[in-house]
């Protein structure tokens, strides 16, 4: 390939040679850049390591925040709810009570008169506390419903594990 002089004999030769010259500065540039490239390439990698665990940390963040706003509302409900039985219970008495004065009394109603309205005071106070029930328990359901939405507003920017997370706890 190479005459006397050293250099080469043809036109062929003499691209083949220069071909080899500039494959040979390619991989040297792609040397240098495979070095340039590694420490950008690890850092992403740590920096997307750190976000995994940041946004782990506030996932686990916010589902005890949920639990405790849970725990709260849940309290608040049973404190009404109590108040509010407590409170039919108490009216319900003070019916009765009024109820037997009223049937202590020399007759002076018909039996079926004072039935009526035992029966109807024992309805309105039914009613009162099945009302009083449903009150308290329907805003419970709605802040239940409005935190069950907050979850499902940003549930399909969660991972995988964090979703089968949530689902366990709840």
């Amino acid at each position: 390939m190479d005459n006397e002089k050293g250099g080469p004999r043809t036109v062929r030769d003499a691209l083949i040679l220069e071909a080899l010259g500039d494959i040979g500065v390619l991989l040297g540039k792609a040397d240098e850049l495979n070095r340039t490239v590694a420490p950008l390439v690890a850092a992403l990698q740590q920096a997307q390591a750190e976000t995994l665990a940041a946004v782990e940390r506030h996932a686990n963040s916010q589902k005890l925040e949920l639990h405790t706003v849970a725990e709260q509302e849940k309290a608040a409900l049973e404190k009404h709810l109590y108040t509010a039985v407590a409170k039919a219970a108490k009216e319900l008495e003070q019916a009765g009570g009024r109820m037997a004065r009223e049937l202590e009394r020399p007759p002076g109603l018909p039996p079926w008169k004072q039935a009526a309205i035992a029966l109807t005071i024992a309805l309105v106070a039914s009613l009162v506390g099945i009302g009083g029930t449903y009150w308290l328990y329907g805003r419970g359901l709605e802040s239940e419903a409005a935190l069950g939405r907050a979850v499902m507003a940003v549930w399909e920017q969660l991972d995988e594990k964090t979703q089968a997370r949530i689902e366990r706890a709840f």
